[in-house]
């Protein structure tokens, strides 16, 4: 390069000037080619560099630098013109930085600037001496360290505020938070973890401490929980519920804890941490429940007990009127309809009882299975029902063996709810359909395993929501098209799937506006153990 001074300067100054094009289309393709840089599916990768708009006056304040350097090199005294260009360099990388908002980006793009100009000037014979070379490069590096930065000073304040606002949450929603150095043992403790154990602001939170905090009939299984969190196959989930005594105010609290492990290359844990809830209103409130639910499952129970006794008496009058009194149509009429009340109300206080037993007793309604032939089991159950329901069809279509161990009480009265049930939401002038077959080869014929109890009527859907909660006590279906017998007190579908559990099977229900509701009941043909 030609050392005459003016000259040589406005040479160089236009020679980079002339070459910015080249220069800008270089980089941007060398920035978007890079194969260090992220990968992404092809229709999220971006069209343009992250530092497009900024580069190219970024460019053109460098070449202002490197021909001021030149100047200055040249004893024109003119450094503070570089300081300045160096200084507009600068301001132009920390707008970079704010457009790219991601250090590694910034930075790998202000490399691949610097390794595009080396190479533009030596394709194009532009020579550089040894103090413009330190110009380009320590520009170009502190426009790198003053992205970074700019862009460290963004996360900062970013995470800072983060951190405000997650304190702010947890202190609104009273969560407490911890940390626990898995290798040096250090445990920290924030201001509500502190309240919920029962531990003041100055004292020293050690893993000692904490285990003495927890309830000793809780303790072991906490432990145990802390191990199983810190091995890899737990995935580092850890969740447990348990009960703390305040180690300063002695107050007994019950607290919920999530909380994740944190493992190195090795697999070995190195972090835990984690959050608290204090649940202790939370737990009143469910043994509050449970305790009023055993009160009035007892008391269930008794009522149900006191009101047989006349019933017994009602039902014997009946039986006698009907068969001695020597009555007048019309007496018997009524004295049937006596009869067929007392039998609804009976049934009610069997499903009072049987709910009591199934919750009482911990072990589901009892069973004593034998062997029984389930299809006459079911014609019984559906002979009774049509006498009570003369003006609605009901269809029995037996398929295969019915041999197996039932308990014939039992299932009459599974078979009666459910199409009684049927029967009650049916639409008016429809029939409905019961078919009982061998589960498998779509049903016809063999003997198969399970046998499958299908019970359908046409009708309104069941609402999906309400299909959650069909078999919970005291659970209703609306209304179908025929009216309702007003029998039961929603209890009749939750029996009916305490029996079929009682012998190893379960029920299912599909309901569909263009298909009806089929209630299907699932029984194996030899009864499990768990219902005897």
């Amino acid at each position: 390069m030609d050392d005459d001074g003016p000259f040589v300067e406005t040479s160089l100054t236009a020679r980079l000037r002339g070459c910015k094009g080249d220069v800008l289309e270089r980089w941007a393709r060398r920035v978007l080619e890079d194969p260090r840089a992220p990968t992404a599916p092809t229709a999220q990768r971006p069209a343009k560099p992250v530092l497009a708009r900024a580069v190219p006056e970024l460019f053109d304040d460098l070449v202002e630098a490197l021909a001021a350097s030149r100047r200055a090199g040249q004893g024109g005294g003119e450094d503070a013109e570089l300081l300045g260009a160096s200084a507009r360099v600068g301001e132009h990388a920390r707008l970079c930085a704010a457009q790219g908002r991601c250090i590694v980006a910034a930075l790998r793009e202000l490399s691949h600037l610097r390794a595009t100009l080396i190479e533009v000037c030596a394709e194009q014979g532009i020579s550089l001496g040894v103090s413009e070379a330190q110009v380009l490069h320590a520009v170009l590096d502190a426009s790198m360290w003053a992205s970074a930065l700019e862009i460290e000073a963004a996360t900062r304040a970013a995470l800072e505020d983060s951190g405000a606002r997650l304190r702010l949450a947890t202190r609104a929603g009273g969560v407490g938070v911890w940390d626990y150095d898995t290798v040096t043992g250090a445990l920290r403790w924030d201001e509500r973890t502190r309240e919920v154990a029962g531990l003041d602001r100055e004292s020293e939170v050690r893993y000692d401490l904490f285990l003495s905090s927890i309830h000793p009939d809780d303790r072991a299984r906490v432990e145990a929980a802390v191990r199983r969190a810190q091995t890899p196959e737990s995935g580092g989930e850890y969740s447990v519920e348990y009960r703390t005594v305040g180690l300063c105010d002695g107050v007994e609290r019950w607290i919920a804890v999530q909380g994740r492990t944190f493992f190195d290359a090795a697999g070995r844990s190195v972090r835990m941490i984690g959050t608290v809830i204090d649940i202790t209103e939370r737990k009143r409130v469910e043994v509050a429940r449970r305790e009023e639910l055993v009160l009035r499952d007892r008391f269930m129970a008794a009522l149900s007990h006191y009101l047989n006794t006349p019933l017994t008496s009602v039902t014997l009058a009946a039986s006698v009127l009907s068969h001695h009194g020597n009555l007048t149509p019309r007496q018997a009429r009524n004295v049937e309809r006596i009869a067929a009340s007392a039998r609804r109300m009976a049934r009610t206080i069997n499903d009072l009882l049987d709910l009591t037993r199934s919750r009482c007793g911990g072990g589901g309604i009892p069973i004593a299975p034998r062997p029984e032939d389930l299809h006459a089991l079911c014609k019984s159950a559906i002979d009774e029902l049509g006498a009570a329901h003369p003006d609605v069809p009901i269809r029995l279509d037996l398929v295969g063996s019915g041999a197996g161990l039932w308990d014939p009480e039992r299932i009459a009265q599974m078979v009666t709810n459910l199409v009684q049930n049927a029967l009650d939401h049916a639409d008016p002038g429809s029939a409905v359909g019961v078919t009982v077959r061998p589960r498998g080869h779509g049903g016809r014929g063999g003997r198969g395993d399970e046998i499958l109890i299908e019970v359908h009527n046409d009708g309104p859907a069941i609402a999906p929501e309400l299909l959650e909660t069909l078999f919970d006590p005291f659970q209703k279906a609306p209304a179908g098209g025929r009216t309702s017998t007003g029998r039961g007190l929603g209890l009749g579908l939750f029996v009916a799937q305490q029996i079929a559990r009682a012998h190893g099977g379960g029920i299912e229900v599909e309901s569909k506006a263009a298909r009806g509701t089929t209630f299907t009941a699932r029984l194996p043909r030899r009864a499990e153990a768990g219902g005897s």
